[in-house]
């Protein structure tokens, strides 16, 4: 496993072949989520985290799986920039009405400053726990 700071509060763990077979696991366990998959997706995310010299918000997580011949790169981020970027892709599989809610809470948090976007963020990720 090795792990590259690409922005602040953004990381990339890139994984080989062997770092699976050392863990057990599969690429299809990372791409359908099994639950073998999902610990090893949560323990790339905190060590990728852990190896920054800051600490993380903890909230507006999102990562993403680039897959390669050699390796597959998980990039682990909570930048508000990413958060939104991703939940507008979500949106676009939505119906018109629950898009325009989610586009609506979107641009709240993309105009408003880092702490307020923050909560925002916090208080939606809390309702959808909730729900």
């Amino acid at each position: 496993m090795h792990i590259v700071e690409e922005d602040r509060y953004k990381v990339a763990c890139h994984v080989d072949r062997g770092d699976l077979r050392l863990h057990g696991i599969t690429m299809d366990d990372l791409i359908n989520r099994t639950p073998l998959g999902r610990m090893f997706i949560q323990r790339a995310a905190e060590l990728s985290k852990d190896s920054t010299e800051y600490e993380w918000p903890g909230c507006g997580f999102s990562m993403q799986m680039d897959f390669y011949s050699d390796d597959i790169v998980l990039v682990f981020s909570e930048r508000i920039e990413d958060f939104v970027y991703n939940l507008q892709q979500t949106a676009h599989t939505l119906s018109a009405g629950q898009a325009e809610q989610l586009n609506g809470l979107l641009l709240r948090i993309a105009m408003a400053e880092e702490d307020e976007a923050r909560q925002i963020i916090r208080s939606f990720e809390n309702h959808v726990r909730t729900v």
